[in-house]
This record gives structure tokens, sequence and C-alpha cells, in this order.
């Protein structure tokens, strides 16, 4: 499913000739777009022509006239215009405009994912598609969502996952839907013929899975036996992970620990969460990781890690044992 309000239109067959998607969950955001995409396929199996544009790159009255030009056969055409929230205000009332005498054979997607739900009342335009039922929002999923969509994501590919399969992917796996579906799929063709999907299914899977090695490797900072970090690591290198990518999810820890222990005393774990960016679910691991490590030695860790940078772009050495040498250094301390 990709947005109730969408599958009630097509449902209907009442689609609006202009759709405002917003919020920063941008996964689900293109899952519709990609939904109504295949809902505009005319009878003949022709699709109907796309055009994507980004609002940096062109005006939005010059956008909007191409709704007009759309071929005389066919599917007519599906206009996409991104970051449209960049656009002032009195550029937007274009759309109010489009609004009173829309194209016949184009369906336009305005998407804003810097838009909030609370912006749409202080625009006349965001509150008119509110009020014409064609502002679709879509929004990071709150602590246990997440394992209900992935149940649900699981029935779509004829599996059924247990509450407790889908609780262990995203402990593996993380909050990134496009990470969390694509371990899914893979997960679904290592059961082959077996229907339920189990933690323990989940947990052999992660073992061949670049996204769980890379977040195992992660957690293990500041673990004070050295072999579950090289273990990690070495996992990662034999999957193929690029050296350069696991050094920016390092740092990227890294600096997240930094910023929670430079963070005031007493602050609600939910601010935190907010603040740093992150599913609440994972305030209680980041505060126990940061607990192993003062300030001063994460500020020496990251310095090491921009050192291996280097080291990789100017040395002729083996990346692996440069990346070993990193991480013998990054126990507790």
């Amino acid at each position: 499913m990709s947005h109730p309000i969408l599958e009630r239109h097509l449902k209907r067959s009442a689609l609006k000739p202009l759709y405002l998607f917003y919020g920063d969950e941008e996964f689900l955001m293109h899952r519709a777009l990609e939904r109504l995409g295949r809902a505009l396929i005319g009878p003949d199996g022709e699709a109907p022509v796309k055009v994507v544009q980004e609002a940096q790159e062109t005006g939005l009255p010059e956008f909007l006239a191409q709704a007009r030009m759309a071929p005389l056969w066919g599917a007519g055409q599906l206009l996409v215009l991104r970051r449209v929230e960049a656009y002032p205000p009195k550029v937007l009332t274009a759309i109010l405009d489009y609004l009173d005498h829309p194209a016949a054979r184009t369906r336009v997607v305005l998407l804003a994912p810097g838009l909030k739900a609370r912006d749409l009342a202080k625009s006349p335009v965001w509150s008119r598609l509110q009020q014409e039922d064609a502002a679709l929002g879509f929004f990071h999923l709150k602590e246990g969502e997440l394992q209900q969509w992935l149940t649900r994501e699981a029935q779509a590919h004829g599996k059924t996952l247990t509450l407790a399969g889908a609780q262990r992917l995203v402990d593996m796996v993380g909050n990134n839907l496009a990470d969390l579906a694509s371990e899914l799929e893979k997960l679904t063709l290592f059961a082959g013929a077996e229907k339920t999907l189990t933690p323990n299914l989940v947990s052999q899977l992660a073992s061949h899975s670049r996204t769980y090695n890379i977040f195992a490797l992660v957690d293990a900072l500041g673990e004070p036996v050295a072999q579950k970090r090289l273990s990690a690591l070495a996992h990662l290198l034999d999957l193929g992970e690029e050296p350069a990518k696991i050094l920016v999810m390092l740092a990227r820890q890294l600096r997240l620990l930094l910023r929670l222990k430079d963070s005031p005393a007493g602050t609600p774990p939910e601010a935190l969460a907010r603040s740093l960016e992150i599913p609440p679910w994972k305030m209680k691991d980041l505060a126990k990781q940061a607990a192993r490590f003062t300030a001063p030695s994460l500020q020496a860790h990251l310095r090491r890690l921009h050192q291996t940078d280097q080291q990789l772009k100017t040395s002729a050495g083996n990346p692996r044992l440069w990346l070993e040498w990193c991480l013998l250094q990054m126990g507790p301390g």
C-alpha cells in the first residue's frame, strides 16, 4: 500500500490533477509515486510520458505550462517536480491558477520533503491542497510502526513475518526503510518455500548482509575485546564493502557519540533522539556505547579515522591492514 488517500482515489477512479507529497520519509514518498505511475498505464500497456525536474533548475510557471502540452494519444503524462518547497510564496500562487484550470491528460506531483505538517496551514496553496484531499504526508515511522510495516511488506511477498522476526530485522538493520525493504526481499528469497519468517531465519541471513554487518561493526566500537571489531570488519570486507564507506560510517557514529556527550545533562531521551535525528529506541544503546568513551578519546579516534583515510588515498599499502590498525585502537577509554 502506498498511501491511504492515494489508494482511496485509485479505488474510486477519482485521481486529483495535482498532488503534493510532503514529509521526511522519502522512501514512502517515492513508493507512492511509483504506485501512481503504474496506475496511469493505459489499457494497451503504454505508460504515461514521465518528466522529472528539480525546482532549482526550472521556474514553476514554466513547469506547469508543460502540463498543457500532453501528447494527444497514449496514456498522457506524469510531471514530477522535486523540492518545490524551495520556491518563495509569491511564486507558489501559480499552483492556485493551475488548480482552477488543470490539464485533462496530465497528472502533476510536487515533492516537498522539507515541508512539515504544521506548514500546510500557513500557506494558502498548501492548505487548499489539503482541503481538496491532495496533500499527502509521508513521515518516518515511529517505534512499533516499523514492525507493523515490515509484516505488511512480508505479506505482499507472500510470507508471514512474525513480530519477533520483524523486531530482529530492525535490531540488525536499523530504521532506514530502503535498507529494511532490501533486506526483507533478500530474506524472502533466502526462505525459499518456507512461509513463515522467524527470528532464526533473520539471523541466518544477517551473516550475509552488508547492511547488517556495518551496523555490527559500528555497535562494536568501544568493546573491550578487539576481536569483535576485527571480525565484523573482516566480514564486511569479504562481502565486498568499500573501505571508504566503512570509514564514513565509523566517523558518523563517533560524531553521534560526541554530540550525545555534549548534550545538556537531564535532557529527556525523546528530545535527544530528535536532536540527534535517530529513532528513540536507539537511545539506550547509544548511551551505553557513549559511556565507554571520554570526549577526548572520541576526538582522538576521529583524527585516527582521518589519518587512515589519508593513508588509503595516498599509500600503496593493503587497505585491510590500515583499517585493522585503526580499529585495534578503538577500544574503551
